[in-house]
């Protein structure tokens, strides 16, 4: 994916690759500093083509020259916005004054002290640094982190099953005991977690039923206020990359890996159990309609390809079922 944006000086515009999000280089054009922002998903649609990204690092600095006489520093940083800057001296102005008003040992000392040092000092560095996202925004970006990973996961799995979970070695009479979730944790930094569960044992068996407990931070969804319940789940039934049984090979989608979806963070009000192995019914006639409802109108979701998509609400129902079904000779 790639990350349009501006210099907030000049205009200029840029292009990048998502894993510079962060990143800060000068402006090719009036050389001020730039902050490349975080990456903001794609939207389902006709054209899943990515662009090639454009990066412009910082200019290198010239070696100051050993034979002459270095001059001391002048501070020439512009601040950004008038806005900040006068945040800043709000905060400076309130340090000076607990300061001067006899409050300087209990300031700078005291534990109370340090930590409302801390809130301040955090509260100016999140003024520096905001983008002007909402807590929302913050969750979202948490989210999105949360499913590369999970995309990731799947690949791995793949590399050591040549399918997608689960495979063989995880059914019982060619059916899952366990979720996919649970069979993913040793691709997730979570081995030792995988290595309590009874492989051999159901779910609610009181073994594994005791591990519901300890879901990983990986699959918590905003809205799921349930301990060990998550709404992160895959499409299955007839068509679906997960009908029952085996998982299906990457080879085996033959619409396109880009074209199908593995998983998707689903409505609040269809949180599970993470370790039950339940997951979406597809429903072909409205395909959406197992989502629930989204808290923000849409939902994320892994392609077979590893790829985070968002699937809005005004996704046509065709597109959706297209992308749900692996090998309807359907691709976009």
């Amino acid at each position: 994916m790639t990350i349009s944006f501006q210099c907030k000086k000049c205009g200029k515009s840029y292009k990048v690759s998502d894993e510079k999000a962060g990143k800060k280089f000068k402006c090719r054009q009036c050389t001020a500093p730039v902050r490349i922002p975080e990456a903001d998903v794609d939207d389902f649609s006709d054209n899943w083509e990515e662009e090639e990204a454009e990066y412009a690092p910082a200019p290198r600095r010239r070696p100051r020259s050993a034979s002459k006489k270095s001059k001391p520093k002048q501070n020439h940083k512009k601040k950004s916005s008038a806005g900040s800057n006068q945040n800043l001296l709000i905060i400076g102005g309130i340090i000076v004054l607990l300061a001067l008003g006899g409050g300087g040992y209990f300031f700078f000392a005291g534990r109370p002290g340090r930590n409302l040092v801390k809130s301040i000092t955090d509260k100016a560095d999140d003024i520096i640094n905001s983008e002007g996202g909402s807590g929302s925004q913050k969750v979202k970006v948490s989210e999105l982190d949360n499913m590369k990973k999970i995309g990731r996961a799947f690949h791995d799995y793949h590399d050591s099953f040549t399918r997608f979970p689960p495979a063989d070695a995880h059914l019982v009479d060619g059916k899952p005991l366990l979720s996919w979730r649970v069979h993913l944790l040793p691709f997730l930094g979570q081995a030792e977690l995988y290595k309590q569960f009874n492989l051999q044992a159901p779910w609610d068996s009181p073994q594994n039923s005791a591990l519901l407990e300890k879901m990983p931070d990986v699959f918590q969804c905003t809205g799921v206020n349930q301990p060990g319940y998550t709404s992160i789940m895959t499409f299955s039934g007839e068509g679906t990359p997960f009908s029952g049984g085996r998982g299906v090979r990457l080879r085996d989608i033959r619409d396109g890996s880009s074209n199908t979806i593995l998983c998707v963070i689903a409505g609040p009000d269809k949180a599970v159990p993470w370790t039950q192995p339940v997951d979406l019914p597809f429903n072909s006639g409205n395909p959406s309609s197992v989502l629930g409802q989204s808290p923000n109108g849409s939902f994320l979701s892994v392609a077979a390809d590893g790829s985070i998509r968002k699937i809005t609400s005004d996704l046509p129902a065709q597109t959706l079922r297209n992308l749900i079904q692996h090998q309807d000779g359907n691709p976009l």
